[in-house]
This record gives structure tokens, sequence and C-alpha cells, in this order.
């Protein structure tokens, strides 16, 4: 039993470092300033690769079996980590130049890229400079706790929240990820079927401070077979993710209020896994592919 308690409180403190070095860098005044000086024209080429991985993040990691029992008592809380792929093309994007400017259009760093690049007006010999990125990273991380509660008629529900308070006045502002879903048995319809089968919906919100927010819906169906303490996983998924941007310009051209939302890249996915199954411990991981590359993985406690 102490050992069972030093595990998860062990996970407990590793995925809130996570979260939070993944909040804080999402949040931290660099970033909001950098996504401020843009009016909603320039804004979407410079954020659009945040829209596409944060949102194949937040649908990872929700089931390693797809074996729900018909009835009787489950629990299982899960510490789950994610991981977006970031791909060159990702780093730059083609931006729209101020009004007047020759070339009227310039390739520039994302908020994933390096330094942004200067141009001058052949005509007024002004200089304009897009935003440098935020991230300097190959790899976009999200973690979060998750709680599955089962069984009623072959279903289970499942929950994720976190919350981060505000960190001072102009470093981290309050972070809300939450996530609701359930799981029905599909197998329990087919006695005689030789691996377990399910099909389930998810919803996810994600919410820092009063600038971004992101939203997304996926429904799925999964298959499972089980070897002794291994079990294989396979999933196909339909989803859609949004991130919504709302803020007043600090461009001086264009002090305007901006209000605009972004779709994520993925519609589909597909998910390979494995689970290893230690008695009341589980560790299992998975990749999904899709338009974007993304890994999970994570540990379990419960039946």
């Amino acid at each position: 039993m102490l050992a069972t308690k030093q595990i998860v409180r062990g996970g407990l403190l590793i995925l809130s470092t996570v979260l939070l070095m993944s909040g804080t860098a999402w949040s931290q005044t660099s970033l909001e300033n950098a996504i401020k000086q843009y009016n909603s024209d320039a804004v979407q080429g410079y954020v659009q690769p945040v829209a596409d991985l944060f949102g194949a993040n937040m649908h990872s990691g929700y089931y390693h079996t797809a074996a729900i029992l018909k009835s009787g008592f489950h629990l299982s809380l899960d510490f789950v980590g994610m991981a977006a792929m970031v791909s060159d093309d990702q780093k730059s994007y083609e931006a729209p130049a101020p009004p007047g400017f020759t070339p009227a259009k310039f390739q520039t760093a994302t908020i994933f890229g390096e330094k942004g690049t200067l141009i001058t007006d052949a005509a007024t010999s002004l200089s304009y400079r897009g935003s440098d990125g935020v991230f300097n990273t190959k790899v976009f991380p999200l973690a979060v706790p998750q709680l599955s509660i089962g069984y009623v008629y072959g279903t289970e529900a499942i929950v994720r929240f976190i919350t981060i308070p505000k960190l001072g006045e102009e470093d981290v502002p309050n972070i809300t990820l939450w996530g609701i879903g359930a799981r029905h048995s599909i197998s329990q319809y087919i006695p005689d079927s030789p691996v377990d089968l399910a099909a389930g919906f998810f919803y996810n919100s994600f919410k820092a401070g009063d600038v971004i927010k992101f939203d997304g819906l996926s429904f799925g169906a999964q298959a499972s077979k089980s070897f002794s303490i291994l079990t294989l996983y396979t999933g196909l998924a339909w989803e859609k993710s949004s991130l919504n941007l709302a803020y007043t310009s600090t461009d001086p051209m264009t002090p305007l209020g901006v209000d605009i939302s972004l779709d994520g890249a993925n519609k589909f996915r597909f998910t390979g896994g494995l689970c290893l199954s230690l008695g009341f411990l589980k560790l299992f991981a998975d990749a999904n592919l899709g338009s974007v590359t993304c890994f999970s993985g994570g540990i379990g406690f419960g039946n």
C-alpha cells in the first residue's frame, strides 16, 4: 500500500510539473504580446500550427483497451502525457506585409519558428519585421489526469480536469483544461467476437487567460486484444478542434478588436498502442497518425 501511494504521489508530481511547464510556455507575456501585435489577417498563419498541434494532443490518450464489461464496478485514475511533433513546415509561413509594402507577402517565423524576417519597402525604405517564434521545440507537450468510471449497461464515463491559478499580474493567467467522454461496449452484442470492440465520444476544452480558448470534439471506434498481461489496442476516430483568439491588436495601423477561430488540421486519426497490466498498475503508450503525428502514454491505477 505504501509503495502504491508513493507511485501515485510521484505521478502527480511529474504531471503537475509537465503541465505547469507547458502552461507557462503557453501563456507567458511574451506569447500574448507576440499574438497581439497582429491583426486578424496576419495572426492566422502565425498561430495556425498551435491550432493543429494542440488540437491533436487534446484528443489523445483517452483509452488503452476496448474491453468494457456489461456491468460491475470500475474505477481508474490515469496520468496521461501527450506530445505532438512539430514539423519543419510549421516553423514558417507566408505573412502579409503592412498595406503599401513591396513585397506584399514575405516568408517569416510562425510561433514555432526562430527570428522573424525583416523586410524593407523599396519605395519608402521603411522596415518591418515579423514576430519572433515563441516555442523553440520539436515536440509540443500536454499532460492531464483522467478518471474513468463504470460500468452501467456496458458503458463507462471519462472525465479530465486540471487548473492552474493565476500566478502574478504579468506572468501566468488562469489555465483550465477539462474534458468529458463516454464509451460503450460493442462486443457485448457480438458474443463470439475474437476482439473487444467499443465506440465513444469525447469533448475537450482549454482556456488560458482571456486570449486563448480551445474546444474539440471526437467520435471513434476502438478494438483490443489481450494476451495475459499485454493488451494491443487500436482505434479510428473523426475529430474536430478549434482555437479561438480574442484580443485588442496593438498594431498601430489597425488597432482593432480581433476575434477569430482557427480549425485544427486533424480530421481523422488512426491509433495503435499497447498496455501492460500489472494488477492495480497499468502502463500504456500509443502512436496517433493523422494530419498531425502525436504520441501519448502514461500510467494508470485501478481495475
